[in-house]
């Protein structure tokens, strides 16, 4: 889908920028009461319970043997209560932490059970899903039947509009570059929407497929980062440059997708064998000690950020570094190939429709800089924002950087450095700004996206009534650009063609009837 033009997703964009500072005081909320229902030692009791449930559940997965399923879960339910005393016991961490007897206990029973390469495979998949089952778990311990009941439907809701856009998305892709072009003569508009249906449903039932065999080794955004390190990993050179530079070519597009993909899986592969399959095969060749210098040097520099050193049981890159190694890799690619393989700058205006090419008409004017358009030109701010357009750039700007950042942020790192708050403040600072200020906005967006949303959406239905249907607009491209705009550029051409001949027929019929001079 796209926007109505380019300033309404500017917009659109802006909103949705908007309404993520505010759900934010959900994640603070959840986060917040999650992290203190199994840390605090007044809630104990319940902590061990919702840890024993956990460990009871993926037991029932992992630990097929039913005696040694038995012996693990007694050895878990034996790890009394766990409580833990501020300004007395040892600061919790990311290491050691409240979950760190259950996990070494598993670990080691999982090795007793399975050996110590298939044993720290499977402790991985336990590790994971013993942190990836703590919300679910935490929220049925805390949540009466009715309030757990909205919460699943809350989480059904925001899976379908995340899982439609992306079913969506792929299957625009791959119906407009890998089916149509294998068709040779055009698709009717009804044969088009029908093979958009067909890749829908192919696309879910691969996503599926994927779900239901996936060995859960890392966390979930992770692996789904991981899955479009395939395609994005290597078109996201092909689609900024190949829509913003003049030396993009084909060979340079191919390279880097196929690139990204070959990248992609080998990720996964790693991933999902590394503590079974490729550890031990670098420990067998003795290459493990000079691997964990080298990736403990190249890391060093981002330390605390990044942190790389080989470990037995899970792989040290996480999927986001390796998404981003990957861009890397086929960024540097693409510009190598394309460079090597550009027979002459591409007509980037032609495909733009900028300068002769401008078949809309329109000829924005821009916006000079100024003393008095310096915010205006940094804020994005052109001609084309109305008076509500601009209230709502500069109330973003001001919440999201004077706000949030000058002074919640800027502002109390100096005076901490100068003066640092007593322990007491830092409890009211995070309650005014985390929680307050949010909710006040939360409601006040509330009402506006509702409101505004409902008026778009009856404008939504009018404009689809009266619109005029293209059928060459249909994705497909053709000496570069749409098949609307060959015919565009055709009709054109023609018009200038008899522009001309008329110009030519009204110079000849000029010069016979002058009078002969001498």
């Amino acid at each position: 889908t796209a926007a109505k033009s380019p300033h309404e997703q500017k917009m659109a964009s802006l909103l949705g920028a908007w309404r993520g500072s505010v759900v934010s005081i959900l994640y603070v909320l959840i986060g917040v009461t999650i992290i203190t229902l199994l840390n605090h030692r007044s809630w104990a009791p319940e902590a061990k319970n919702i840890r024993d449930n956990i460990s009871t559940r993926i037991a029932e997965e992992l630990v097929e043997d039913p005696a040694q399923r038995e012996v693990f879960l007694s050895r878990i339910h034996a790890i009394p209560e766990q409580r833990h005393q501020i300004g007395v016991d040892e600061p919790l961490s990311q290491e050691k932490n409240l979950d760190t007897p259950i996990l070494e206990s598993a670990h080691q029973s999982l090795k007793e059970f399975n050996g110590e390469s298939e044993g720290n495979a499977k402790f991985q998949q336990f590790r994971t899903l013993f942190h990836q089952l703590m919300l679910g778990m935490s929220m049925r311990e805390l949540l009466p039947s009715g309030l757990l009941g909205l919460f699943c439907l809350l989480m059904v809701l925001a899976m379908v509009s995340t899982d439609d856009s992306r079913i969506f998305s792929a299957a625009i892709t791959l119906t407009q570059d890998v089916v149509m072009p294998l068709f040779k003569r055009r698709l009717t508009p009804k044969q088009h929407v029908l093979a958009l249906r067909l890749v829908s449903i192919g696309i879910g039932v691969f996503f599926l497929i994927g779900s239901v065999f996936m060995s859960q080794l890392d966390y979930i955004n992770l692996f789904v980062t991981l899955m479009c390190t395939m395609w994005l990993g290597g078109c996201g050179p092909v689609m900024i440059f190949g829509l913003y530079s003049r030396f993009g070519t084909t060979a340079g597009a191919f390279v880097s997708l196929v690139t990204g993909m070959v990248l992609g899986v080998v990720g996964i592969f790693v991933q999902r064998n590394w503590a079974d399959v490729v550890y031990p095969w670098i420990d067998k060749m003795g290459w493990v000690g000079p691997l964990d210098q080298f990736l403990q040097a190249v890391s060093k520099p981002f330390n605390p950020y990044i942190v790389w050193k080989m470990d037995a049981v899970k792989f040290p890159i996480n999927s986001y570094e390796f998404y981003f190694l990957t861009m890397l890799i086929t960024l540097v690619l693409y510009c190598v190939v394309s460079w090597l393989t550009m027979k002459e700058p591409f007509n980037l205006d032609r495909m733009l429709h900028r300068g002769i090419y401008n078949t809309d008409g329109d000829n924005k004017e821009r916006l000079e800089w100024s003393w008095r358009t310096v915010f205006s030109k940094m804020l994005g701010i052109t001609k084309e924002y109305t008076k509500g357009d601009r209230f709502i750039a500069w109330a973003f700007f001001l919440y999201s950087f004077v706000y949030s950042f000058l002074i919640c942020f800027v502002l109390v790192v100096i005076w901490n450095a100068i003066t640092p708050w007593p322990i007491e403040w830092w409890g009211k600072y995070f309650l005014v700004v985390y929680m307050l200020v949010p909710g006040v906005m939360a409601a006040i967006s509330t009402f506006w996206f509702g409101i505004g949303g409902m008026i778009d959406m009856f404008r939504l239905f009018r404009d689809l009534k009266n619109r005029v249907a293209d059928p060459l607009d249909d994705g497909s491209v053709e000496g570069r650009v749409s098949l609307a705009d060959v015919a565009k550029f055709k009709e054109l051409e023609q018009q200038q063609q008899q522009q001309q001949q008329q110009q030519d027929e009204d110079d000849v019929e000029f010069q016979d009837n002058s009078p002969d001079q001498f």
